[in-house]
């Protein structure tokens, strides 16, 4: 505790050094100082309100994939779905759903922002419940069977309890990916039209158009306080808390995690600051009405279980009608489209898709070398996780898109005179965006495994690549599918990012740093390449994204659910 609090003050000095020496060295930054406090409020309330939508969702969508098989087959395909459409291509339903319907008002287009931090969020999170539950040791399952343990009772005692690891890793992993994508939200573009809203992604987009590095590095320092601030508040206790919901099959004798409420880490301030016992007293007449409750639904519902049932048919048969409505409605248009002659841009989505399929193969290659090792001594060393910890966070919530200048430096000085600076660039975007999805689901398979699995290969003696294949191989296998599952369609959506680049200005336009690949052709055909002569192409866009997804659902159903299947199946724990 101590060490970790003593990490944080360093790290928060540190920012705020840099802060203040970025403001002493570039007097012109102190009034964009200034505004960036309000910036990232606004920011973080949208990311708030997102989350929020995204854990309802979630909980709700995962929970019903892994305890429903006849709406799993339509779920699942349709998350897959969802989860391969790049955030370009939420763009036109924010503007027809939410900007028209406000008619252009400021709440339609703060509800449409959301709305595109939502879609970047809750994907994931999705899956990692389904992982969860679907794992749920059999045993387990059958003593709440046999109890008659039901429905909502079921659910708070056995089923969300499982949830809590997986849901609060991916949900720090959500919050990383909902900044990677914070630029991408507060200014869209759709229809030829651009909306812009306050905060901090606006912000660093804008000093990169022009530029202005003193500014984005500004911006990243104020970035990096609020990821270090909310890490201290609400991530790193909801951690601690998560790991009371590990299963084990026996006692092993450790203690209760203690969490570090965050009032702990303000000690030196009055006693008024932290009125404890005042919430407490508050609180407590919440939590025991809420307890009533949760009695009397379950009474409900197994008094009424029949009504519950029906309810629930014809909930499924609407959904089932709707859903048949939009996809024939979607494949009419879509022969439509194909049966008529097409833009020139069309004929090199093949290659394309090739190119960016193998960027990301190399991308996933180079995660996977080092995620896995970092994730077994995180998840093993409390030392190495608390020191470590906050520094990943950081580095993981910092968005490509505002570490463009670095990248592209970066990409320029390995690469010089060779002209392949935008395919460095590429791959590294495309890494960044992979990378945080394996390592974060993989410290939560690492910590999920049993201590008294672990005491008993330590008294077998297994060591080296023994350890490894016998025990930590099998206890991550469902994890690390779960995590290139998200980690590979993070990588596809990050095409749009990785394969095009716009920054600082080359005359009287931004310099363009581009290399082919189904990102660049999507970018091209929404905001058209005048450097080049090309203008933006809706049919382009849209066969582009269709591709996307197909190649996103080929691989997830001809690889990865069959080895999700496997791995769940063969490497279930059993209590």
């Amino acid at each position: 505790m101590v060490a970790a609090r003593k990490a944080f003050r360093w790290v928060a000095l540190g920012l705020i050094t840099l802060a203040a020496a970025f403001v002493i060295a570039f007097p012109e930054t102190a009034g964009l100082a200034l505004q960036l406090p309000l910036l990232a409020l606004y920011s973080v309330a949208r990311m708030f309100a997102a989350y929020v939508l995204s854990l309802v969702f979630a909980i709700a969508y995962g929970t019903t994939m892994a305890t429903n098989r006849k709406a799993a087959v339509v779920l699942l395909p349709l998350l897959d779905i969802l989860q391969s459409v790049p955030i370009l291509g939420f763009f036109p339903a924010a503007l027809i759903f939410f900007v028209t319907t406000f008619q252009g008002q400021p709440v339609g287009l703060e509800i449409a922002v959301v709305f595109l931090i939502f879609t970047s969020m809750s994907w994931n999170m999705a899956f990692g419940v389904y992982e969860s539950v679907s794992t749920i040791p059999q045993d387990l399952v059958d003593a709440a069977k046999g109890f008659g343990v039901r429905d909502w009772l079921k659910f708070r005692r056995l089923v969300f309890p499982a949830t809590v690891p997986k849901l609060v890793y991916n949900s720090m992993l959500s919050w990383s990916n909902g900044w990677f994508f914070l630029v991408a939200s507060e200014i869209f573009t759709a229809f030829g039209s651009t909306y812009v809203r306050p905060g901090l992604g606006a912000f660093i987009a804008d000093r990169g158009s022009a530029g202005d590095i003193a500014g984005i590095f500004l911006g990243l320092a104020v970035l990096a306080a609020v990821v270090v601030a909310l890490d201290a508040v609400l991530w790193r206790p909801l951690s601690v808390w998560s790991e009371r919901f590990r299963i084990e099959t026996t006692g092993t004798g450790q203690p209760v995690p203690r969490v570090p409420l965050p009032y702990i880490r303000l000690t030196w301030l009055p006693r008024f600051v932290r009125p404890r016992r005042w919430v407490g007293t508050r609180l407590r007449p919440l939590a025991t009405g809420y307890a009533r409750l949760t009695v009397r639904m379950d009474r409900a519902a197994s008094a009424h279980r029949r009504v519950i049932r029906t309810v629930r048919w014809v909930d499924l048969a609407l959904f089932a009608v709707i859903f048949a409505l939009v996809v024939v409605t979607g494949i009419v248009g879509l022969i439509g489209l194909l049966l008529r002659p097409h833009s020139p841009g069309v004929s090199e989505i093949p290659a394309a898709t090739v190119r960016s399929l193998a960027r990301l193969a190399l991308a996933y290659g180079a995660a996977l070398a080092w995620t896995i090792p970092a994730a077994v001594v995180l998840g093993r060393s409390p030392r190495a996780s608390r020191l470590l910890t906050p520094v990943i966070e950081v580095s993981a919530s910092l968005p490509a898109t505002a570490l463009l200048p670095l990248i592209i430096g970066f990409a320029i000085f390995l690469t010089p005179s060779s002209g392949t600076e935008a395919e460095v660039a590429a791959f590294l975007v495309a890494l960044f965006a992979m990378q945080w999805y394996l390592l974060f689901n993989l410290i939560a398979g690492v910590r999920a495994i049993p201590g008294d699995l672990d005491e008993a290969a330590r008294s077998f003696g297994l060591k080296g690549l023994a350890f490894w294949k016998r025990l930590i191989f099998p206890a991550i296998a469902p994890s690390l599918i779960t995590g290139s599952i998200t980690a590979w369609g993070a990588g596809w959506n990050a095409l749009i990012v990785s394969e095009y680049i716009q920054f600082g200005r080359c005359g009287p336009s931004p310099c363009l740093y581009w290399t082919e690949g189904l990102g660049y052709l999507m970018d091209r055909a929404t905001f058209g390449v005048p450097q080049l002569g090309l203008l933006p192409d809706g049919e382009l866009l849209l066969l582009s994204i269709l591709t996307m997804v197909l190649v996103v659902l080929a691989m997830n159903k001809l690889l990865w659910r069959p080895l999700f299947r496997r791995a769940s199946a063969r490497y279930r724990l059993e209590v």
